[in-house]
């Protein structure tokens, strides 16, 4: 759904990240919809002046200013080879364009609001930030990665840090906001560092290295100075490290709260959990369910029907390893990590058992809370982003339908009455701010849907507030699935 578009390949909708907003291109026709799941939603158009649009994006939103009224000033990037557009929403008119671009850019999006705009040009070379409201560029030369994980904004204050590669070192650097002024620098011990994420709270910076160097986290202060470096739990075997996969911080506990928790994901299937007061391993999670342990609740996909209904039925908790099957593609280790809105909660993929969901219950001691078995691979998880609602997203070629799960409730399957894919790939998004609560899109090539789930009885209904096609808005009635 945040994909690039590009033209002729069908309706390809991009979302604002509180998905309020959505957009897509129809030739030289730019739809954008706004307020999809209120009775005042509206449908705009205008013209773009050149075919081929590949990239098209919203630009971020504050949580403060989040909501259909909030921000006045949102906008929208539409760009082909040779040209950006930037587009002001209400009303939807261009507000400036950027021309004769160097042609192989590998990435353009906003930079920190949408007055900045970010070009990665060809082979890394270089990245461009023009800035429209001051009329000038800055550029940072031999950007490592062109990916929203070469880079990052500090929370709040929103200096811009970013991975270097101008030789045979890594270099981390910090820049002051707007300027991009160089405030502070840091050359890595790493072998190929592979990404970075800024803590919630913005007091934190965390890099990691690549896996066969073994685990390897480089925690940085906000200003660029090495603090910790995070090599595996004490006493762990060298020999047997993995490395890492990913890394995922918790959210900060409240608006001037700390992030408190750092998840590390293991090539190996496991989790170390880091205190960031410390930011040594306070605990291991470990994807290889333990044949003593007892989780809670786990739950098995069954189908009810030949078209491919479902629901989840309560099955032992030692059989669920008998229920994930081997992953046959070439990754491994923890391929989805993601905290829920509170940071209580922990939902987890790993390659092995990509078809498993995995929910890590932090509150207290660590321990597993629930495991949801399906019979296809885990697509994507998405947490609402204030209530402990999980959504689970699985690739399906026969229905289209989406997985919930909440604390100490059955977990559902409903249907969803859109078009079905061939490939069995779909997107799914929360929309902040709806009304009724916990609304969400569901996403096929063809079609666009914004509903929720109601329960009714002792099935649960998925209840379409409009629907989204080439040809504007729609709607249809919602499809029942039995618990």
């Amino acid at each position: 759904m945040d994909a690039s578009t590009v033209a002729g390949a069908g309706l390809i909708l991009n979302l604002s990240d509180d998905g309020i907003y959505a957009a897509h291109v129809n030739g030289k026709d730019l739809v954008v919809y706004t307020n999809p799941a209120s009775e005042n939603k509206e449908t705009q158009m205008a013209r773009i002046k050149e075919n081929g649009v590949k990239y098209l994006r919203f630009c971020p939103t504050p949580a403060s200013s989040r909501g259909p009224n909030g921000n006045s000033e949102r906008r929208l990037l539409s760009a082909n080879d040779s040209r950006i557009t930037v587009w002001q929403l209400e009303p939807l008119q261009i507000f400036a364009e950027i021309e004769n671009l160097e042609p192989g850019a590998l990435s353009l999006d906003f930079g920190s609001d949408g007055n900045e705009i970010l070009v990665f040009h060809a082979w890394n070379t270089k990245l461009t930030i023009h800035s429209l409201d001051a009329g000038r560029s800055s550029v940072i030369k031999t950007p490592k990665a062109a990916h929203a994980l070469g880079f990052g904004y500090r929370p709040h204050t929103r200096q811009f840090a970013i991975l270097l590669k101008p030789d045979a070192s890594d270099l981390l650097t910090i820049h002051a906001p707007q300027s991009y002024e160089l405030v502070g620098r840091a050359i890595l011990p790493t072998i190929d560092a592979q990404g970075l994420k800024w803590s919630p709270d913005g007091k934190w910076i965390a890099v990691w290295d690549v896996a066969s160097g073994g685990t390897k986290v480089l925690i940085f202060t906000a200003d660029g100075q090495l603090f910790r470096t995070y090599t595996g739990p004490a006493g762990s075997d060298e020999a047997f490290d993995l490395g890492v996969k990913q890394i995922e911080w918790s959210p900060a506990a409240g608006p001037n709260g700390p992030s408190e928790v750092l998840a590390v994901g293991k090539v190996n299937g496991t989790i170390d959990l880091l205190r960031t007061r410390t930011f040594s391993s306070s605990i291991t999670l470990s994807h290889v369910f333990p044949a003593d342990q007892i989780a809670p609740t786990i739950w098995r996909e069954r189908f009810t029907s030949a078209l491919g209904d479902g629901d989840y039925v309560e099955t032992i908790s030692s059989s669920a390893a008998n229920m994930s099957p081997e992953s046959s593609g070439p990754l491994r280790g923890v391929t989805m990590l993601t905290f829920s809105s509170d940071g209580n909660l922990l939902a987890t993929v790993d390659s092995t058992r990509s078809n498993v969901v995995w929910i890590w219950a932090l509150d207290g001691t660590p321990r597993l809370a629930a495991a949801l078995v399906h019979e296809q691979p885990v697509r994507q998880l998405t947490w609402h982003p204030s209530t402990p609602q999980l959504l689970i997203n699985t690739i399906t070629n026969t229905l289209p339908t989406i997985r919930w799960w909440s604390p100490n409730t059955h977990p559902v399957i409903a249907r969803v009455p859109t078009q079905r894919s061939e490939s069995g790939k779909y997107e799914v998004k929360w929309l902040a701010e709806s009304e009724p609560d916990s609304a969400f899109w569901f996403a096929s090539t063809d079609e666009y849907v914004v509903g929720y789930l109601s329960a009714e009885d002792d099935s649960v209904k998925f209840e379409v507030l409009n629907s989204v096609t080439s040809q504007g808005y729609g709607g249809h009635a919602g499809s029942m699935m039995s618990r």
